[in-house]
């Protein structure tokens, strides 16, 4: 068989999922592939339909996602692909960044680049790559990202399990110039030190910039326990308006980095408490009704759906001794970074706590990622952020 336009080896998929890749979805599974020509792992393919183009994509036999799609053009996946790209994305996203220097640039299948993550922090560039085609195409993003954005340094947080499917080890090193230990980024009022390397993700947990800003009317006045607290981003949030946070991490270097943000911050120590301990054996000795509003913000709690239950069972152990140890009237804001618990499945977990309770919960608002990680919806496995704020009633 005669190899594609570009040299590209062909791949014919079956028509029950042409449908779903003219609309925009970015996978093509092993099962829908019909005959293909010779392609090595990693490498760059065309997806055809009879004689009808569909895409340009990266193929890899290890995986159940056979191919991942890159372009609905018969694209040549080169330096000039990459350049421009990486710059309309750029450009996008700048749209509507608003007193922030640290923002999701790319953001894998939901911005048309499955597998690949870039995140900005002031002049600093983190790279994640999960699938081999992406580790194949490094060499030439790192060159666009160097001509886009001209960055002090590009560092790659590719420490993740989900290479080793793909055939790949596990990686983290600086790519090109330098990376301080720590970086000092700007968030709507507030400021944040972010140590890339030793940071869960690529060093801080951007989706929720604008989660963060939505509780400050509910704190006002009030005593808030920050569950998972991380590095303090909820927790400087709160400390602006609340009179007293309690912020719990079990690690205590994310505590003394969460004490250096309160700092830089011009908030003071002494009126917080700075707990070292694992939330699920803190939350039930908590008295009850000490704080007037409690934020459980855990990490990703299921990474596989093998995992769902285990997840599920665990969102419902915390909300429900939270909505336990609150007053009447009190504010729960709870969220869920977890893929496999989606938005329904969350709000019955809440439900349930509730109803251990013996009360009702009100849903005051619902909150979700914000543009610079914006999901298509073509693409629902895109949507993966749940955030809500919810008050404590009586039954009457």
């Amino acid at each position: 068989m005669a190899s594609s336009l570009h040299g590209y080896p062909k791949v014919w998929v079956r028509q029950a999922v042409v449908k779903e890749i003219k609309g925009g979805h970015p996978w093509v599974f092993s099962k829908a592939i019909e005959k293909q020509e010779p392609i090595a792992d990693g490498g760059l393919c065309h997806i055809y339909y009879q004689n009808t183009f569909l895409a340009t994509g990266y193929y890899n036999s290890r995986s159940d996602i056979r191919i991942r799609i890159l372009s609905r053009r018969q694209s040549f996946i080169d330096q000039n692909f990459w350049q421009s790209r990486l710059s309309e994305l750029l450009q996008q996203k700048k749209r509507w960044l608003s007193n922030t220097n640290a923002f999701r640039w790319v953001f894998g299948e939901s911005d048309g680049l499955p597998g690949l993550v870039i995140d900005v922090y002031d002049r600093y560039v983190v790279l994640q790559i999960h699938t081999l085609g992406m580790e194949k195409q490094k060499e030439m993003i790192v060159r666009a990202i160097c001509e886009t954005f001209s960055p002090l340094g590009i560092y790659e947080k590719s420490d993740l399990s989900v290479r080793e499917k793909e055939g790949l080890r596990r990686y983290e090193g600086l790519l090109e110039g330098e990376l301080p230990d720590e970086i000092l980024i700007q968030e709507n009022e507030f400021r944040f030190w972010v140590n890339i390397k030793e940071g869960q993700k690529t060093g801080f947990f951007l989706d929720q910039r604008e989660n963060r800003k939505a509780i400050l009317p509910f704190c006002e006045g009030q005593t808030v326990l920050n569950c998972f607290c991380y590095t303090g981003a909820f927790s400087v949030y709160a400390a602006k308006k609340a009179s007293k946070v309690i912020s719990v991490d079990v690690s205590q270097k994310a505590l003394e980095l969460a004490r250096k943000n309160f700092a830089v911050n011009g908030l003071g120590l002494q009126e917080h408490e700075f707990i070292e301990a694992d939330v699920f054996e803190f939350l039930p000795t908590f008295p009850k009704g000490e704080a007037q509003v409690i934020i459980l913000d855990p990490p990703a709690l299921a990474k596989n759906r093998l995992q769902r239950q285990k997840a599920q069972n665990a969102y419902l152990t915390l909300n429900a001794k939270a909505v336990e140890k609150l007053p009447d009237y009190g504010i729960l804001i709870s969220s869920s970074c977890t893929t496999h618990v989606d938005h329904e499945s969350f709000l019955n977990i809440l439900q349930q706590a509730a109803q251990k309770n013996h009360c009702h919960l009100k849903l005051l608002e619902a909150r979700y990622q914000p543009f610079d990680h914006s999901y298509n919806l073509s693409f629902p496995q895109g949507r993966y952020l749940k955030f809500f704020i919810l008050q404590k009633w009586p039954f009457s």
